[in-house]
């Protein structure tokens, strides 16, 4: 049996959608799996999300276009666990979807720092950890002015801020568009007061992708705490 023939019998067998090279790497040497690996991307049977990470896939016959199992949520999410990019089961809850930008997954590490590239067909995973948050202001700013980034009276600041640039939250047809796509994924739309003016500040230029990211999962963080104490 041809090599690609074992390593799709094997990928099949395999429980989740992601498939990393690691896991293939004794089928056969290094360039022999190389080899394997592009001829089930150009079959249509895997997507390539990273540096060896790969996602199971189809080939639609009507069209021909290629797309993962599942959608890159969910992807980014066993990705996750399979690298142990994250301390716990709990700090999952820390990938969320900018809804300003449909591209864009955050993925809160903790204490980790992770430089691994996730991404497929334009959308990305961004990593925000305790020590980009400790910082307070982001270097790759492109907003008017740099924040300090809180770690408590989130949404009060995030407030005070909309208030100061008198901006409030539109919603567009863009968001529209996020929501229903997030949720006929089975996904949850988490949405709220706070993160629609996060977004409308980031929209605005107030904040820098950055900054919204960790003003974002502080506020996540904290409303969190607050549930727990009840």
């Amino acid at each position: 049996m041809k090599l690609q023939d074992r390593m799709r019998l094997s990928i099949r067998r395999r429980a989740g959608h992601v498939v990393l090279r690691s896991e293939l790497a004794s089928l056969g040497s290094a360039s022999q799996v190389s080899l394997a690996l592009k001829l089930l991307q150009r079959d249509g049977e895997l997507v390539r999300l990273g540096a060896g990470v790969y996602a199971k896939a189809h080939r639609d016959a009507q069209t021909g276009a290629v797309t993962p199992e599942v959608d890159f949520q969910t992807l980014a999410r066993e990705t996750a666990a399979k690298l142990k990019m994250v301390a716990s089961p709990r700090a999952m809850s820390g990938i969320v979807l900018a809804a300003d930008q449909v591209d864009s997954l955050v993925l809160d590490t903790g204490r980790r720092r992770v430089s691994r590239k996730l991404a497929l067909g334009g959308r990305h995973v961004a990593y925000v950890n305790d020590r980009s948050r400790s910082r307070g202001r982001s270097r790759h700013s492109h907003a008017e002015a740099q924040v300090a980034i809180p770690t408590t009276g989130v949404a009060q600041f995030v407030r005070a801020l909309a208030r100061q640039h008198k901006l409030s939250y539109t919603r567009t047809s863009m968001d529209q568009w996020a929501e229903t796509v997030t949720r006929l994924a089975g996904d949850e739309v988490r949405s709220g007061a706070v993160q629609d003016l996060l977004i409308a500040l980031k929209r605005a230029g107030k904040l820098s992708t950055d900054d919204m990211t960790a003003l974002l999962v502080n506020y996540l963080r904290e409303r969190k705490q607050d549930v727990r104490s009840v």
